[in-house]
């Protein structure tokens, strides 16, 4: 009990040596507390969460079906993402001026666009930017895609609006075989067949005229249906009633039917006839647009709040502050006692390498401690970052972090023989935590065998935990908080045996 009562007391000298190392610094521990502050205040300010709307320069063919404004209209469909800076037929003088700088993108229309739809194949609009940005060569890929889908709108749009004129005179053939059909049923009832079978070959005729006109019209409301999940003859109540409409109206030609049940048929032939005039009636009355682009989407989120860029960037920006602190702070520590030679009184006392490092430890960990209360102070109460979790959670995730950074820190110190190695060292270690933990890029955006990076990493833990807690209201990960801890326990192990073959190799 003794030897481990003198064991504390000498770890707890390494307390009062570092932080008042620290404390001789007011300047560092000012810059530690609000630099990080102004740079995400600064940012939070100054992000604009919209990209750069791209000059854009249009090439038409001289033979091209589309004018200048239908070109222009389907630019400024896009919205703020295309600003329309002229058209040209000029291909290379384009290309030039986007060469020069003078535009951002070149839109060329598909030459000969009428032939290669004849020809079965895809007419295609030609996008030439000049960035080498990867993230913003894909954006443009989308871009293409989003001005390619409008163009294809407009043009189903207009199969839609002839379609409904189209469908005008489809009302006047739908008169006819009304009139047809009660001029039949009037021969009929008075026995009077060469009119009946007259009106019975008109009203033939009116179908299939019904049938031919029908086309593009009303068939577009059956694919409205499909879309729409219905399954079987309300699939395509269009195409049924064409069907039923033949079959009855042939079968007012036999002759082996007698005449109740030729009307029987008649009767059937003109419902057919009203529900198509329903249907057409239906079709005309909805807006082209809509007939094209019938569905929409809409998102919705069932998290309890909306994090801004500020609030999700935040505590990603915590932790990989938090650990570079551990790290950096551990990594100069032991190289210091080596090069001023405090090694050599380790020498000749009774201090050990676990009494040393744990001194070591609680010291930084104080320190740590006190940088992330205020930060974590300044981020909720002054940039009024959401903190919906519980805060004894939220301390637990902060602990894991410096530990396992402390950890990493004093492997790093002892390994390093000056202290431009040290940092050097702890330099890699951000930038592997600024490419690696998910900070700049979700996780997932990572192959699964370089993941195992991420997963050694602090910030990766810190990041996903700390969201969880503040951002989402939850109860931290225990898989992802031990795995943080084991992590440190292993840093904790290394150290520690690379500190006893220090000493021991002083000794």
């Amino acid at each position: 009990m003794g030897n481990i009562f003198r064991g504390f007391i000498r770890a707890s000298s390494f307390l009062r040596k570092e932080i008042f190392e620290i404390l001789r610094q007011p300047r560092l521990v000012a810059t530690l507390v609000l630099g990080p502050f102004l740079i995400l205040f600064i940012f939070g300010f100054g992000y604009h969460a919209q990209t750069r709307p791209l000059r854009t320069l249009f090439v038409a063919q001289t033979n091209s079906p589309l004018n200048a404004q239908d070109i222009q209209n389907y630019g400024s469909s896009l919205g703020v993402q295309i600003t329309y800076v002229g058209i040209t037929s000029n291909q290379e003088d384009a290309l030039n001026q986007l060469q020069r700088g003078q535009v951002d993108l070149v839109i060329v229309e598909p030459v000969d666009a009428t032939s290669s739809i004849k020809n079965n194949q895809q007419a295609v609009f030609t996008f030439y930017h000049h960035e080498i940005d990867p993230a913003q060569v894909s954006y443009i890929g989308y871009l293409g895609w989003l001005y390619v889908g409008v163009v294809n709108q407009q043009v189903l749009q207009s199969f839609a609006v002839q379609g409904q004129a189209d469908a005008v005179n489809l009302q006047v053939t739908l008169k006819e075989a009304h009139a047809n059909v009660a001029a039949m049923r009037l021969a009929l009832q008075s026995g009077n067949e060469a009119l009946a079978q007259q009106k019975q070959q008109g009203l033939a005729s009116n179908v299939d005229a019904i049938s031919q006109g029908v086309g593009i019209s009303l068939g577009l409301l059956d694919s409205l249906q499909q879309t729409n999940g219905a399954s079987g003859a309300n699939a395509a109540p269009v195409q049924s009633t064409l069907t039923d409409l033949h079959q009855n109206t042939n079968q007012l030609s036999d002759s082996t039917l007698n005449t109740n049940e030729r009307l029987a048929s008649l009767d059937k032939t003109d419902k057919d006839i009203t529900d198509l005039e329903s249907m057409l009636a239906e079709f005309q009355s909805i807006t082209p647009s809509i007939i094209v682009s019938p569905f929409r989407s809409e998102t919705k989120s069932v998290a309890n709040v909306q994090p801004t860029t500020l609030d999700y960037f935040a505590f990603a920006v915590l932790a990989l502050l938090l650990q570079h602190i551990g790290v950096t702070f551990a990594a100069l520590s032991i190289v210091r006692e080596r090069n001023v030679g405090t090694m050599e009184l380790f020498r000749v006392s009774p201090l050990s390498a676990a009494e040393a490092l744990l001194g070591k430890y609680i010291s930084y960990m104080l320190f740590g401690g006190v940088i992330a209360a205020a930060l974590s102070a300044l981020l909720v109460f002054i940039l009024h970052v959401p903190m919906l979790g519980n805060w004894w959670n939220f301390s637990l995730v902060i602990v894991g972090v410096l530990f396992t950074s402390l950890g990493i820190g004093f492997t790093i110190s002892i390994v390093s023989q000056t202290d431009s190695q040290a940092v050097q060292y702890s330099m890699i270690v951000l930038l592997a935590s600024v490419f690696f933990s998910g900070f700049i890029m979700s996780l997932d955006m990572l192959l699964k065998p370089v993941r195992v990076i991420s997963w050694m990493l602090p910030t990766t833990y810190g990041t996903l935990l700390l969201r969880d807690i503040a951002l989402r209201g939850m109860a931290p990960s225990w898989v992802y908080l031990g795995g943080l801890f084991a992590i440190g326990l292993v840093f904790m192990l290394i150290s520690w045996r690379l500190m006893r073959r220090l000493i021991a190799v002083s000794q």
